[in-house]
């Protein structure tokens, strides 16, 4: 609702200053003189003087040094509050002005010790006014009026100006000192609820150790031995976690009561007692009697843990030295580890028997007996917890007590700060009321205030008008920008239609090179090509790229990869025959040597990497066939060309046609695909 009545308020506002930016501006036209200016000033002189005077006198009651310079400064003012305020507490006021102005308690040294000083200073200097006015008040029973003997105002303003420094050096001094409590209070605090932490994790591991050991029922003595070492260690570190809590926890109390005793003492001085650090140092007091007050008691559930299972241990070790005096009354030989003979162990016998039907009955007994402990036990245990819960209560409501009187102080001190402003600018208005002069400073005030008014008005409209032509301005930069952005957006879509066109014509060349035409036939790469140059627009660098391709492949066409790899094996196998022949025009002989020796001769490649360097000297035609073919498995033409490229003789001219029809394909194929990529890529700028 406030936004809806403020955007209100601004659309009023901007159509009166468009109406203002239009429209010329109204002549001023003079205002008529006031009928009755002397009624006037006499109606103003008549209520204000009045409310003025009960102003003064009203503030001059609240605060003495306004008393004092009040006396000082207007004559025969002491007749008058002689007349309202008794004397005693005038003269008091009087010493007590002057004995503060001539005692400055200024803190050297930011510490406890320093502040604690100039407190019990200030609580003695109490005491001395105390003292003052009390015997004021017996002077002014048989004495006359007495009158304040006037100073220098410089010397008062000087005096006045030493207090105001003094106050922020104690007022600093405490902030340093308050600062340094609450920064050590935070690390030995932290320090403290880590402790008591591990105390009460040490408390409870040694309790579950000690029940294990107690519940187990193991007759290994090793075992048995391990675990009661176990449970005096866990003991020995329960000890030292417990001593080194509490080490922690009575530093951190120590300092936490220093902190308490100097927010006190803090709040009890008069000088510093609405100082802003006091409030935060009470909030951060009580943040660490909560947390001191949480870790303790999880200590203290800890160890009423344990002193439960250590009143059950007492228990058990009291039944077990029982039975064992029992069997020592019987049989003495058991102690001094005898052999027992046949009588001794049917007596023993015997009488386990007898004790087993005892602890029988006595356990009928004990069940009712039991089951009523543990009705008082749970009884005993609600009121344990009740007590802790009290106790927990009664420490967050304290908390809750302190920071609310921490809140409400600093509410006050505010309400405070506030009214004696709002007071004292009332009574500056009142006092500038009350002047001789009080209609020529109406006059000059009126009209600085047209002046003023018509300055501001003028400035405002001009400010608006300015700032209405620089949103015009913008408004026109901005359709500027947009049709900027809708002609390069326009722009951008046409290059991307064209990149579109381009990829698409690219895919189709690539089609016809890796799949041919009709009935996998060579199809003619020429149309494809022109296709290409008019979807780029002539671009130059493609022009460049498609005068790469050869006449042969626009105007036949191009073997497709299948197709060579077909032929591929025909033309290895012919090779594989005359792999013999490294010259020319041989005899018959040396086609049939070279016919038999590729019949005994096998195919024996180690598959290798295609970056491998190798030494061509070393292979012979064989070789060169056999890792081409390995190569044209894998699908790797364009390295099978390269060995087939190594051969000489009859073989290479048997193969010649094979290669120059795969060269052209592999030329043709990677001038495809750098079309292709600079497809993409145009198509991706854009």
């Amino acid at each position: 609702m406030w936004r809806t009545q403020t955007s209100r308020k601004g659309q009023h506002i901007l159509n009166a200053v468009r109406k203002y930016a239009t429209e010329p501006a109204p002549l001023l036209m003079p205002k008529p003189a006031p009928k009755s200016n002397a009624i006037r000033v006499m109606k103003y002189f008549g209520l204000g003087l009045p409310v003025v005077i009960s102003g003064v006198m009203g503030y001059a009651w609240y605060d003495h040094h306004f008393r004092t310079q009040y006396l000082y400064s207007i004559p025969y003012a002491q007749d008058l509050l002689a007349n309202v305020f008794p004397e005693s507490d005038e003269a008091a006021s009087a010493i007590r002005t002057q004995e503060t102005e001539e005692t400055p308690t200024p803190l050297e040294k930011a510490s406890i010790l320093n502040v604690q000083e100039e407190l019990a200073k200030d609580a003695t200097f109490q005491k001395r006014a105390n003292e003052i006015d009390v015997s004021s008040s017996e002077k002014s029973d048989t004495s006359d009026q007495a009158i304040p003997r006037k100073k220098d105002p410089n010397v008062v303003e000087a005096q006045q100006q030493r207090r105001v420094e003094n106050e922020k050096a104690d007022n600093a001094a405490l902030e340093n000192v308050i600062n340094k409590l609450v920064a050590n209070g935070e690390n030995l605090v932290a320090e403290t609820v880590k402790a008591q932490a591990e105390a009460a994790t040490s408390i409870r591991e040694h309790t579950q150790i000690l029940k294990h050991a107690m519940d187990d029922n193991t007759s290994d003595n090793f075992v048995k031995d391990a675990m009661w070492e176990a449970v005096a260690n866990a003991n020995k570190e329960k000890e030292q976690a417990i001593l080194k809590a509490s080490e922690r926890a009575s530093e951190s109390k120590k300092c936490v009561e220093k902190l308490q005793d100097l927010v006190q003492e803090g709040k009890a001085n008069r000088v510093t007692q609405n100082n802003p650090v006091i409030l935060e140092a009470s909030k951060q007091l009580n943040e660490f009697l909560r947390d001191l007050g949480i870790v303790n008691l999880q200590v203290r559930q800890a160890e009423t843990e344990a002193n439960v299972i250590q009143k059950y241990k007492d228990l058990v070790d009291k039944g077990r030295k029982l039975f064992q005096k029992e069997l020592e009354s019987l049989v003495p030989a058991v102690k001094s580890d005898v052999k027992l003979s046949e009588d001794e162990l049917n007596t023993l016998i015997a009488h386990a028997y007898r004790r087993i039907e005892q602890l029988q009955e006595q356990i009928v007994q004990l069940q009712t007996v039991e089951e009523q402990k543990l009705i008082a036990a749970h009884e005993e245990q609600r009121k344990e917890d009740l007590k802790i819960t009290n106790s927990s209560v009664n420490e967050e409501r304290q908390h809750l007590r302190e920071e609310l009187a921490a809140e409400k102080s600093k509410l006050e001190k505010d309400y405070s700060g506030k009214l004696e402003i709002e007071v004292r600018k009332h009574l500056t208005r009142q006092a500038a009321a009350h002047n001789d002069h009080l209609k020529d400073v109406l006059a000059v005030q009126e009209k600085n205030l047209r002046t003023d008014f018509h300055r501001a008005l003028q400035f405002r409209i001009l400010e608006e008008k300015e700032k209405f032509q620089a949103e015009v301005i913008g408004w026109i930069s901005r359709l500027k920008g947009i049709d900027a952005a809708v002609d390069a957006r326009a722009e951008s879509e046409k290059l991307t239609k064209s990149a579109q066109n381009l990829w698409l014509a690219c895919i189709s060349l690539n089609s016809a090179i890796n799949f041919g035409g009709v009935n996998e036939n060579k199809e003619p790469l020429r149309k494809s090509v022109e296709t290409i140059v008019q979807a780029s627009g002539k671009n130059p660098f493609v022009e460049k790229l498609t005068d790469s391709f050869s006449d042969t492949a626009l105007d036949e066409g191009v073997a497709t990869e299948e197709q060579l790899k077909d032929r591929f094996y025909r033309v290895s196998h012919i090779c594989h025959r005359l792999g013999l022949i490294n010259t020319l025009n041989a005899s018959l002989y040396k086609y049939s040597i070279s016919y038999l020796h590729s019949l005994v001769v096998f195919d024996n490649v180690v598959a290798t990497t295609d970056t491998e360097e190798m030494d061509l000297n070393t292979l012979d035609t064989f070789d060169l066939l056999a890792r081409a073919k390995y190569w044209m498995e894998k699908g790797n033409l364009d390295l099978a060309v390269r060995f087939m490229i190594q051969l000489n003789g009859e073989a290479r001219r048997a193969a010649s046609d094979w290669i120059n029809e795969a060269k052209l394909f592999l030329e043709t194929k990677q001038t495809a695909n750098t079309l292709t990529a600079y497809a993409s890529a145009s198509g991706l700028a854009n």
